[in-house]
């Protein structure tokens, strides 16, 4: 009996060690993910911090919001780590887009409630979902512009469409803008389509000169006998505001990586640049990213991004590195960043009548390979400046008033 006792006494203790020891490796893991994303913020996390679920965290310790600062700010908010998990900067220019459900039967006996929709009898659906498809969250220029749609049981096979029926239009400020329909659509394998009656449709759209802003591609047409309208949008640029150029260099210039990357601005502004940092060899891992921001004159212009050394070296990630996403847009609001901070620096307010399109986006530039280097090649040094110093003052003195 007493022996039965000790197996179970020993068979609890060992299920309480594993629940701890799972418990714990949970917690770490969140702990290191949690580092992990403020160390790659580019935001200062202690101007508006927010917890887990997205919820502003409020009367948080001084202490604790001076030691984030200050883990966060020993890189500057230019260059930051990177990571695969980041796939809005790793592929930005590109979005999963969810299937839709076919409706076998529409919603019955609606109401609405503050604007929110209420039915007795809610939507049927059907077995069969569609997908659209855009090449791309922005187009760049005038040139054809490819959306696919498939619509698939849920065995994952393709249905045929009928009675396909599509539209292009833009839309600025709520107000919809008719555009010319696609230049090509259908399954036939020509026209950019891929493969004749594998019941996957290809649109071809060519934006024009009026095409700027946010641009729609919507579909009527009939899948497994239901009726159905599906649609995506996509950003375009169809004018020219800035080029990158041939001739990309990179060195070595205080212990940071430095990538020069030359450019013609068509259109002064202010402009956004980035760039991600990718490793060649091992595992390829993304390294870093780097931003320059700005106003600048029309003309020939060098953008040179910098990737912050100790970023580089806590990373551990050695070169040959590929320089990737080397992208541009240009702000087009009546109200920039820059003019924003001369006000601010004035004491004087700003305002502006926005009546075009907020961006105006650039074709990304190709892929650039540096030359070989450690991690190790790079500078230990913490980002410094009186940006920093100030901020830890005033968190110091928050401290102390406690």
């Amino acid at each position: 009996m007493k022996r039965n006792q000790l197996i179970i006494l020993g068979s609890i203790l060992v299920l309480l060690i594993v629940a701890v020891a799972f418990f714990l490796i949970r917690d770490d893991s969140k702990n290191r993910d949690a580092e992990r994303d403020l160390l790659s913020s580019h935001k200062d996390p202690t101007i508006s911090p927010v917890g887990p679920e997205g919820i502003p965290i409020v009367n948080e310790d001084p202490r604790e919001v001076l030691e984030r600062y200050v883990k966060w700010a020993q890189y500057p908010p230019t260059s930051r780590p990177l990571h695969a998990g980041m796939v809005d900067l790793t592929d930005p220019y590109n979005m999963d887009r969810p299937p839709v459900g076919v409706v076998a039967k529409p919603a019955q006996q609606c109401t609405s409630v503050d604007g929110i929709p209420r039915c007795e009898k809610p939507a049927v659906f059907s077995d069969v979902q569609c997908k659209m498809t855009p090449q791309a969250s922005i187009s760049v220029g005038k040139g054809d512009f490819k959306i696919t749609l498939k619509c698939f049981n849920k065995e994952g096979v393709n249905q045929p469409l009928n009675g396909v029926v599509p539209k292009v239009y833009r839309n600025l400020f709520r107000k919809d803008y008719p555009s010319l329909p696609p230049v090509s659509f259908g399954d036939r394998g020509t026209d950019g389509d891929e493969k004749a009656g594998d019941h996957e449709w290809t649109f071809i759209v060519r934006p024009t000169q009026q095409d700027w802003g946010d641009m729609f591609l919507e579909v009527d047409f009939e899948v497994a006998g239901f009726k159905h309208n599906q649609r995506t949008s996509w950003f375009s640029t169809p004018h020219t505001v800035a080029e990158f150029r041939d001739g990309i260099q990179d060195s070595v210039r205080n212990g940071h990586l430095i990538v020069s990357v030359p450019v013609v601005i068509t259109k002064k502004g202010y402009y956004s640049f980035d760039a991600n940092l990718q490793g060649t060899t091992g595992d390829k891992a993304f390294a870093a990213t780097s931003s320059v921001e700005g106003d600048f004159e029309a003309g020939a212009r060098t953008i040179d991004f910098q990737f912050w050394g100790k970023v580089l070296r806590d990373s551990g990630v050695d070169g040959p590195y590929v320089v990737r996403e080397i992208r541009g847009r240009r702000n087009n609001s009546p109200v920039t960043p820059s003019m924003v901070r001369k006000a601010l620096a004035e004491n004087r307010e700003i305002s502006g009548n926005h009546t075009e399109p907020l961006w105006e986006y650039m074709n990304m530039a190709p892929n650039y390979t540096t030359k070989s280097y450690s991690a190790d090649d790079f500078s230990k040094e913490e980002w410094n400046s009186e940006e920093k110093n100030q901020r830890i003052e005033f968190l110091k003195k928050q401290v102390e008033q406690e």
